[in-house]
């Protein structure tokens, strides 16, 4: 265990793993508290996050479960809410929701791209939305956001979720230029293909 976070709070959005094995939110969620923070794991799996929990448990760290649509702005009001009410404070809002979908711009289907950026972009909208004004209150704090290198490379057709992924690139600058000189920072992260569960 190490203490560069210590006395932190963590919200961290995408923390199950529906499938056996460790997904990009479930392993965040795991070093945050090895860290010495205080996690709240939100997932819209509820069980999954619990299977997180478990783990941090088991190594002596401190995680509490949130249940969560993050598409939805009363799930994640009330996440935010939940999280103040239990911790006191937010130090950290980590974003790690998001779906794929393969398929060009012919082939992909209204309702398709309508879900990819709903899930994807609209989500970490509003988890920041909501997460700002406590951070500005306290005097700062960490935004992360999980974009991915298919928002600036092409691989195969797959225009929703590279369009999202762009979209979150820009949000990311966005917030990060409106809100640094108030002590938040706002950082995205693009990881390369991998295999998650």
């Amino acid at each position: 265990m190490g203490d560069r976070l210590k006395g932190k709070v963590a919200i961290v959005t995408g923390a199950g793993s529906v499938l056996p094995g460790m997904g990009n939110g479930k392993a965040t969620a795991i070093v945050f508290t090895r860290e010495g923070a205080k996690v709240m794991a939100v997932d819209y799996n509820l069980e999954a996050a619990e299977e997180t929990k478990k783990m941090i448990d088991q190594e002596g760290g401190e995680c509490v479960t949130f249940q969560a649509d993050v598409s939805k702005a009363s799930d994640c009001q009330k996440m935010i809410e939940t999280c103040i009410q239990k911790f006191g404070r937010i130090d950290i809002l980590h974003n790690n929701v998001g779906i794929g979908q393969w398929g060009g711009v012919v082939e992909t289907e209204e309702e398709t791209w309508d879900k990819v950026m709903t899930v994807n972009v609209k989500s970490m909208f509003l988890t920041c939305k909501y997460a700002i004004p406590h951070m500005l209150k306290q005097g700062g704090g960490s935004i992360t956001n999980i974009a991915s290198v298919g928002a600036i490379r092409f691989t195969l057709p797959n225009c929703a979720y590279a369009s999202s992924k762009s979209a979150i690139i820009a949000l990311t600058r966005d917030i990060a230029l409106e809100y640094a000189a108030k002590g938040i920072r706002c950082n995205a992260i693009l990881p390369g293909l991998m295999k998650t569960p």
